[in-house]
Formats: structure tokens, sequence, C-alpha cells
């Protein structure tokens, strides 16, 4: 069973500038929203997205010395002008290795050779037909085969079903499921409040474990030192030093840490190679390994809070008000980011 991450809803709250209540509404209904939209996927397939997963995500050296890693020379350049640049030479390198020749071509069309071949591999993967498909088609045929995936793990039906209702129901029976395993009851609640007590309890029971005192705290302020006090104990783990670091810096080395590790374990090589570069050879070389590292409060992969790309969602956080009774369904985790691929993560680098 993988393991909750309602914690990492906490933690990308946080650390993107602030706490709110219906942040874990906000965080589960994204993907109902613009996220997932054709549109969306369209302009991220034109560039609108970026290439190497953050290799700027602290400051103007990570820029620096990505530019050294392509051999760019940084005279003279200002970091928009760099970051083109970086942009073009790893898609081009990632064209080479999947076989896509580069001559004569513009850049954006060449990114978006990428992202079709990428997009096919993982469809092929999948057992989904990549025939007369183009990109944004075989996105979201992706994303709804992830979907009944995750549903038929949760017991949930998908007979019939779109992705949004899909989408609904995971969320749905995700939470209920948290919230008996909280002793929460679900009687005549709508979705926002039962989200808000099971995130409540949540904190107050980890605080609780890791012995910290939740006299007279706001949530919030419970909240901070949760994450705070969770980051610097993986970090000790993995012997990396918090000198002068924030919390959300040393919560961003974890994560790279972490996958550099996993790399490793599966014989890849790290070598000039980013996050998002290692993320996705892990993928393609054991997509298991990659899915466990997923419930990890630490590796968002494009899930909102520590990276870069960290945000908020915009839904609505209702559900239209719908209520849910004794009868309510079971199912997994609570997962503030459904366990799908968005197009961040599907080889949207670019």
């Amino acid at each position: 069973m993988k393991k909750s991450v309602i914690g990492f809803t906490i933690a990308g709250a946080l650390l993107a500038g602030g706490y709110a209540t219906t942040s874990l509404a906000a965080e589960n209904d994204q993907k109902t929203t613009t996220e997932t939209s054709p549109k969306k996927w369209e302009m991220k397939m034109k560039g609108y997205g970026h290439f190497g997963g953050g290799f700027f995500k602290r400051n103007s050296e990570d820029l620096l010395e990505k530019a050294k890693e392509l051999n760019i020379s940084t005279t003279g350049k200002d970091a928009e002008t760099l970051m083109k640049e970086i942009r073009t030479e790893q898609i081009k390198k990632v064209a080479k290795e999947l076989g896509i020749k580069t001559s004569g071509k513009g850049i954006e069309t060449l990114a978006e050779e990428v992202q079709l071949v990428k997009l096919q591999k993982k469809a092929k993967n999948l057992g989904i037909s990549t025939k007369d498909k183009n990109a944004a088609e075989l996105h979201e045929a992706i994303h709804l085969a992830q979907l009944k995936k995750e549903a038929k793990e949760l017991g949930v039906s998908t007979d019939g079903k779109d992705a949004e209702t899909l989408r609904q129901d995971i969320r749905q029976a995700s939470l209920i499921k948290k919230a008996k395993e909280l002793s929460i009851s679900t009687d005549g609640k709508d979705l926002q409040t039962l989200q808000q007590e099971v995130m409540t309890a949540s904190i107050q029971k980890e605080a609780k474990e890791l012995g910290i005192s939740t006299d007279g705290k706001e949530l919030r302020e419970l909240a901070h030192e949760v994450m705070t006090a969770k980051v610097k104990a993986e970090a000790k783990k993995l012997n990396i030093t918090i000198d002068g670091k924030t919390i959300p810096e040393i919560a961003m080395e974890v994560q790279e840490k972490k996958v550099q590790n996993l790399a490793k374990e599966l014989g890849i090589s790290t070598k000039d190679k980013s996050t998002r570069e290692l993320i996705e050879a892990i993928k393609e070389k054991d997509a298991d390994k990659l899915e466990a590292l997923r419930g990890d409060d630490f590796f968002p992969i494009g899930k909102g809070g520590f990276g870069p790309g960290g945000h908020r969602g915009k839904g609505k956080h209702h559900d239209g008000g719908k209520r849910f009774g004794s009868d309510a369904p079971s199912g997994g985790e609570v997962q503030p980011q459904l366990n799908e691929e968005n197009p961040a993560e599907i080889g949207n680098d670019i």
C-alpha cells in the first residue's frame, strides 16, 4: 500500500508561500481545471513549459552550472538568454537519444517531435494504440488509462466514466478511506469539510508522533513545525548539511538526493543529468520503483510543493455540495495530487 502523502500537501502549501485551510481541496481539484485541458497541453507542447525540470531551481548558480555542463558560453548573457539556449541544447540532446533527426528543424518543431515520441512510447507500454493520434490525444488516453488503474486499486468502478468523473470518484474514495483511518465520521459532511478535518487530524497525528506539542497552536504554526522536523530528519538520514539553508532548500536537496540514490541503485549514470532527466531514466527502467518513490513526502514530481513548479489548483472545493453517508465507498490513501501523469511529467521537460 502506498504511503499517504497528506503530509506533503501541508508541506507544499507552507513552502509555496503560506497555508490555506482549503489547500487540500485546491490541490485535489487541480486536475479538473486547466492542467488537463487539451489546450493547456498544446501550449506546453509549443514551448511554454520548461526543459530539464527546474535547472534554475534556487539561484543563478544553478543556471550557470547547467550551461557549463552543456558547453554553453555564459559571458554577457542574462538568465533569460541562457534559459533559452539551455532549453535548445537539451531538446537536441533528447532528440538524438530518441533517434530523431535534428538537421534542418526549428527548435519548436523538434520539441513537438520529442514530445510525440515520448508519448508514443508511454502509450505503447500501457497497451494504448498510437495510430493516427496526435500528442494531445495520446496524453488524454494515457491520463485516462492511469486514472482507471488507480480507480481499480481503490475499488472504484470505471464503467462508462470519463476522466473528470473518475478523478472525482477516486478523490472521494481516497478521502473517505483516510477519514476512516483517522476515526473521522463522514456522515452528512461535504467534501471540503471532510478534507479540512482530515488535514487537521493528520497534522496533529504527525505532531504527536514527532513529539511536538500541539497546545495552543494554530494549525498553520503546527504544520510548519511538523514539516520542519520532517525535512531536517530526512536531511540527517541522507547526510545533507542544513547550515544556513532554508527549509525549502533543504527539502529540494532531499528530493534530489533520493532521486540520485534510486538512479544509482538501478545502475543509471547520474553524471551531468538533471533531476528531471534522472526521473525520466528511472521511469523507463523501472516504473514501479519510481511509483514507490512517489509515496514519499519529499518526492512531488510536479505535484506541487518543494520543487519548482509547485502551485495551487483552482478548482471548486465543494464538489457541488455533495455529502457523504455511512454507505460511502472506501478507497486508497488520500493523495492531494492523483497518481497520474500530468503534462509536466510525461516528458514535458520542454
